[in-house]
């Protein structure tokens, strides 16, 4: 039988062939056009988004997240939908083209971030203002019970946060266009910012109501910081207030300034060695230098002993404020009247309570003006009834400031605020990340003369060493901006009277600054000139200290040198002693090298 001849299956063989390549043109075709049509209705959800995004953001920042909603409403339908679409199996497909594969992918991830975040972070927060829109008091009690239930959806939503900014900072910029490139920045920024108010709330709801006596009764000492007298956290630890909370319900029990403490050691404190070299013995023999040490939970343990020196009683919980947490809470409060007559309101509080008594009021008057002011507060914020969004308004600026330091005697919740905003100096050290560097700023002059220094800080990057480590530089510049005859004019409690080795009206300033974990020292300069520094490991932080002395009307710039571990890229962050007012930012520079 004669054998078929091969032309005719060559033929066969060529038009299956060929109309195998039309279809599969065709699917290609009709998938780009099918991913076309995802990608318009993804970038039409992406752009109303980017409006909403806008008015997010405004309302997060000023704390206004009542008037969220309707937003978030909108938000959540547009994100829905881009997800939705980015997340066509079509899509995924085409992700692995070259150019346009890495874009889809960025898209998508941006799409499904906005949508998590719309699920498990702004409707549940709008949620949680709502069931509080009557306020956090009810019958001049704390409402415990809701302010707890906050707790697991706000972890929730810290946990999505985290998860979407892990997936935003993994996308590779380099191979997208400027458009989709600045879509990720702008989303990786909103997801930043409500990360913020995500973090303190979750942190908050997780301690404070046992803090406030939901369990059993609690004691609190409250400590105001004064920043007219620098300390590592703040400021001198210069007046205190004992309060019992039971089931939310707050009573004012003692007061006590400074002077009524001995000056002797707190008894059972040990003070770590790398804190006396820094900073001297100040820190465990007075009071008033409870903060001088980053370490809060140092802090709260010589606050406890004293306390309980003083009173025969150990509180459970100390907070640490500053005035400037007073002035923030007046959002709650509106207005105060204070016994000699006096209003408090914002313009104006910093000279008021910061400048004026020590200006004015011997030392015993200055005692009764600022009890005083303890019970005016006290009585006000109690009977306030502004919504719990007035209340984060006013907090979430000074908590992400440092302002607001918090230990407790219980293990769990010194554990919850370990890591946090909350638990002072070297906490927000450690949560600030890896690169981050920390400016701490110490009194030396024994009184209030830092109302008039001046503040900057900034950072030089680069390397003078043979082996190209990179070297980063902390640059703090101050300046005594006191009139020249302070030392003559204004009174002792202002200048300290020369009695701390401080010339009246000059400002003595011991200035620490200290690096990631694992950085090594590179020296210590004073504008320009290399100048000797303590440099010690405190805490687990490579810290160098110095002290600088100056006169009315004279500046200088401490510049500290650290060299990195590793040779990886990084950017410096800085985070610094809460001052009165907000330290000039230097621009960033490169490292001289002579």
């Amino acid at each position: 039988m004669d054998q078929a001849s091969p032309e005719p299956t060559r033929r066969r063989r060529r038009r299956i062939i060929a109309w195998s390549l039309v279809g599969l043109l065709v699917v290609v075709a009709v998938a780009g056009v099918w991913v076309v049509s995802r990608a318009l209705i993804v970038r039409d959800q992406l752009s109303a988004i980017a409006h909403l995004r806008t008015e997010v953001e405004r309302s997060v920042e000023a704390g206004r997240i009542a008037e969220l909603g309707p937003v978030v409403a909108r938000f959540e339908a547009h994100a829905h939908e881009a997800s939705a679409a980015a997340g066509d199996p079509v899509w995924r497909v085409a992700e692995v083209l070259p150019f346009a594969g890495p874009n889809l992918t960025a898209v998508r991830t941006v799409a499904e971030s906005l949508d998590n975040v719309s699920d498990a972070v702004a409707t549940p927060l709008v949620s949680l203002v709502d069931r509080l829109g009557g306020g956090l008091l009810h019958d001049g009690a704390f409402d415990v019970q809701v302010i707890g239930d906050a707790h697991e959806p706000m972890q929730r939503a810290r946990g999505v946060l985290g998860a979407s900014a892990a997936a935003l900072a993994a996308v590779p910029r380099d191979q997208l266009i400027g458009e989709v490139a600045s879509g990720v920045t702008d989303v990786e920024n909103l997801v930043a910012l409500l990360a913020e108010t995500v973090d303190g709330l979750a942190d908050v709801s997780g301690v404070l109501p046992r803090m406030l006596g939901s369990d059993e009764p609690r004691s609190i000492l409250v400590m105001l910081q004064n920043n007219a007298e620098l300390r590592t956290g703040g400021g001198i630890t210069g007046s205190f207030a004992e309060l019992r909370a039971e089931a939310g319900s707050l009573t004012l029990v003692r007061q006590a300034d400074s002077g009524e403490f001995s000056d002797l050691a707190a008894p059972d404190v040990a003070i770590p060695a790398s804190t006396t070299q820094l900073y001297g013995d100040i820190v465990g023999r007075f009071v008033q230098n409870a903060t001088a040490t980053p370490d809060f939970t140092l802090s709260g343990e010589l606050a406890s002993s004293w306390w309980r020196e003083l009173t025969g009683r150990e509180p459970d919980t100390v907070i640490s404020i500053d005035p400037l947490v007073l002035r923030s809470l007046l959002d709650v409060t509106g207005p105060i009247d204070l016994a000699d007559g006096q209003r408090l309101s914002h313009d104006g509080f910093v000279k008021q309570v910061m400048v004026t008594p020590y200006l004015t009021l011997a030392s015993p008057e200055q005692t009764e003006y600022f009890q005083g002011l303890t019970e005016s507060y006290f009585d006000a914020l109690l009977s306030s009834d502004a919504p719990a969004a007035a209340w984060v308004s006013s907090l979430k600026g000074p908590i992400e400031q440092g302002r607001v330091s918090v230990w407790s005697r219980n293990d769990d919740e010194a554990e919850a605020l370990s890591g946090t905003a909350l638990g002072g100096a070297r906490e927000r050290h450690l949560a600030a990340g890896d690169t981050a560097f920390a400016v701490y700023l110490n009194d030396t002059t024994g009184a209030k003369m830092d109302s008039a220094l001046g503040v900057s800080v900034g950072t030089a990057v680069g390397s003078c060493r043979d082996d190209h480590q990179p070297e980063v530089a902390v640059r703090v510049r101050l300046v005594n901006n006191a009139p020249a005859d302070a030392g003559k004019v204004w009174p002792e409690s202002m200048t300290g009277g020369g009695h701390w080795g401080v010339e009246p009206g000059d400002i003595g300033t011991t200035v620490a600054v200290a690096a990631p974990q694992d950085w090594f020292f590179a020296g210590t300069r004073v504008d320009g000139e290399r100048r000797s520094s303590v440099d010690v490991v405190d805490g687990g932080f490579p810290t160098s200290g110095v002290e600088v002395t100056l006169a009315p009307g004279e500046s200088a710039e401490v510049e500290m040198r650290f060299v990195a571990p590793t040779s990886n890229d990084f950017s410096p962050e800085l985070i610094h002693t809460p001052l009165l007012r907000a330290p000039e930012r230097l621009d960033t520079a490169q490292i001289s090298c002579e």
